[in-house]
Formats: structure tokens, sequence, C-alpha cells
């Protein structure tokens, strides 16, 4: 396989190749509605450039809830990274634009995030915590925005307790601290994006839950597609939305969607124009960067393509794997898998043939 070098090419939406001159950023072309994105920063620009730029580090294995479609790695192995050693290794990554700290539940190590999070700010890195929200506090929230953190990431897939409490098999008044905690997120000014899982349970759900995200206060909703999840964490889940659900859920969403709310789609970017789906100011459908500019660190030290539908082992930073070289270096499994380029997403809606 040839290598071409970094940044001469890059990949549209369809999976094809072409010159970077030949399309510009999204982000550039729609400074009439933002002057700086940064959420989603990296998704905005068309992907392809093969180089470390986005980190995703599971700070903790361990969690409080135990959601039936989790595909975390590994998840309650007992696994823990420390700030510390997620700092000497992000110290050494000159091109990394953003840091994503997940888990597990990452608040279970909290102070070890907001060491992360002021590490990475005072260097001009992007933060994102990513957290179900059931552990936050209005001082952890005011400590996480003096840090700097970029933004905080919740799921939010029912607009109801009941609901809530019947899916999750937890009680009711954990739905009520969490939506309580949200409404502090932006009561306090940090900047908060929810994401629905648009699959079985919320694909007819879908306008009601975009009404109670705006009524909580937030501005930024984030749909993420769901996909058939056959691996060793989740092996045969399938609550995948049907082609028509999607189709229906996505043109309610974009038709109601008021003007202060932005929406992102994700794992839709490969076919959102075979579907008739078109970007508008405040609607933007993102390109996956995992595998292409992301990479997720597991608290053990292996390194991931991507936790999500890409769970394969890379490398392990204790036994010898580089982050700063890695794409230089591209083991097997990485530089199949840019050749290929597979999106699981794509095959669920479109089975080989159609």
């Amino acid at each position: 396989m040839s290598h071409r070098p970094s940044g001469s090419f890059r990949y549209n939406v369809q999976g094809i190749e072409e010159p970077i001159e030949g399309r510009k950023r999204l982000n550039e072309v729609q400074t009439e509605t933002h002057t700086e994105n940064k959420y989603k920063a990296l998704e905005l620009e068309t992907p392809g450039v093969y180089e470390l730029e986005g980190l995703e580090v599971g700070v903790t294995s361990n969690c409080n809830f135990a959601c039936d479609y989790c595909c975390a790695y590994r998840r309650d192995d007992g696994s823990y990274i420390g700030a510390d050693e997620v700092i000497r290794l992000i110290s050494d990554i000159p091109t990394l634009k953003r840091v994503r700290l997940s888990a597990g539940e990452v608040t279970l190590k909290f102070e070890d995030c907001v060491q992360i999070v002021t590490y990475c700010s005072e260097r001009g890195i992007a933060t994102q915590l990513n957290t179900n929200g059931s552990l936050l506090s209005r001082e952890r929230i005011r400590r996480l925005k003096r840090a700097g953190l970029s933004n905080i990431h919740l799921s939010f897939n029912f607009t109801d307790a009941q609901s809530f409490a019947a899916y999750y098999g937890m009680d009711p008044r954990v739905y009520e601290k969490v939506v309580e905690n949200i409404r502090l997120c932006a009561e306090e000014g940090l900047e908060t994006v929810l994401e629905t899982l648009l699959f079985g349970p919320t694909q007819s759900n879908m306008p009601a839950i975009s009404a109670k995200v705006h009524e909580l206060g937030v501005r930024i909703h984030e749909i993420q597609n769901s996909i058939v999840m056959d691996h060793e964490e989740r092996p045969g889940w399938n609550a995948v939305a049907t082609r028509e659900a999607l189709v229906r859920s996505v043109s309610d969403l974009i038709a109601a969607r008021r003007p202060d709310t932005e929406l992102y789609f994700t794992c839709m970017d490969r076919f959102m124009e075979r579907l008739g789906f078109k970007e508008e100011p405040g609607v933007y459908f993102s390109n996956c960067v995992d595998g292409k500019k992301q990479l997720h660190l597991h608290g053990n030290g292996d390194i991931l393509i991507c936790e999500l539908c890409r769970p394969e082992v890379i490398g392990n930073v204790y036994r010898g794997a580089d982050l700063k070289t890695i794409y230089a270096n591209r083991p097997p499994a990485l530089a199949e898998f840019l050749e290929r380029l597979p999106c699981p997403a794509y095959d669920a809606l479109f089975p080989a043939g159609e």
C-alpha cells in the first residue's frame, strides 16, 4: 500500500478521494453563522489528513450506570489512567487539538478530569467531558468551567423519569438529578451538548426530545445514528432505526429546529445525500474522524481505532506504542482500516448489493 504525504489529500462525504483545494472546510464556508465553531471542529473539516489531532481517553472503565446499548471497551474492568499519566502522554503529541475525557463514568475520577482540563486549556487544546451527569453539582460544574472545559457532553434519550427508569433500570430520582444538572450546566454558561441515540426506543419521540433539550436551556443537540454492535462487549446488539424511521426522524428534527439551536447528525455523513439530507446553517452532518484523526486510549494503555464501532487494539502505550508516531508507523490494523474506511452505519442501512 502506498502512503501519500500527510495533508496532500482528503476524502469527501462519499469516501471518494479529492484534493484539499477541491473543497473548502465547512466551518470556513459557514462563516455567516460561526466565527469559530469549537464543538465538532475536527468533524466539520473533510477527513483524510491522517495524523493524531483528537484523542479520547477512557479515564476509568467503571460506571454507576449499566446502559444496555453501551459498548464501552472492557467496561468495569477496573482500568484507570491518572491525570499525571494522561498529561505525560498528551504533552508528547504536537499535532493534538482536542482531548475527550470519557469512561465508564468519567466523573468518578473528577479531580483527574479537572487537572487534565486545566493542563489542556493552558496549552490551547480543546477539551470535552462525556458524562451521564448524575454525579455533577453546581460546584463541580463551576470548577470545570474555571479549568477551561470547552464543552460538556451528556446522553439524553428520554423526556420523563418513568421512561428513563424503565429502560435503564434506575430509580426515577436519578433522572431528576441528571435533568437538574443539565440545567445547571446551561445556567453556569458551560457549553452543553445533549446527545440522543436514534434507535428503537427514541425514533418515534425525537421532536419531543428536541423540545425538551431546548426547554432545559441547551442549544446544541447531537443525534447519534445507531449502529450494529457485534463485538465482545455487546455481541449481536441491534436496535438500529430503520431507513424509513431515520429519514422521518431527521426530517422532523430539521423542520422543527429552533433558530437558536444547532443540530449535529453523527454517523450519517456517508449516506446523507443518498437519503436526501442537506446541510444548512445550524444543521450539520459531522464527518467521521475516528481512526483517521482520532483514536481512543483505554485505561490499561490499549489504543483503539474507535471504541464505538471498531474496538480493535492497534497498540498499547505501556508496551512500546508511541502515539506521536503511530500514523507514520501505521500498525497493520490501522493501515487496513485507512485503506478500506469501513462504515457500519452505512452497512446497516444499505446491505451489500443495494
